[in-house]
């Protein structure tokens, strides 16, 4: 399991996310956009309660327990 804190960067730390449901920080340039669950995700993008945030433009914290 990812460690508070850790950034998702390979397709199987957002797989482990979607599957446990686990939050997810987001970040744009370093500022704080979103909090939420994976929905889905590619190699291109990730999905957040409906919102799609491109992988190669935004940052993926793990935020378990929150």
């Amino acid at each position: 399991m990812s460690a508070f804190g850790s950034e998702l960067i390979v397709d199987s730390h957002f797989d482990e996310h979607l599957k446990k449901s686990i939050p997810v920080q987001i970040y744009y340039k370093g500022l704080h956009e979103q909090i939420g669950r994976i929905t889905a995700y590619d190699r291109f993008f990730v999905e957040v309660e409906g919102t799609l945030y491109n992988r190669k433009i935004f940052t993926f914290i793990s935020r378990p327990g929150y």
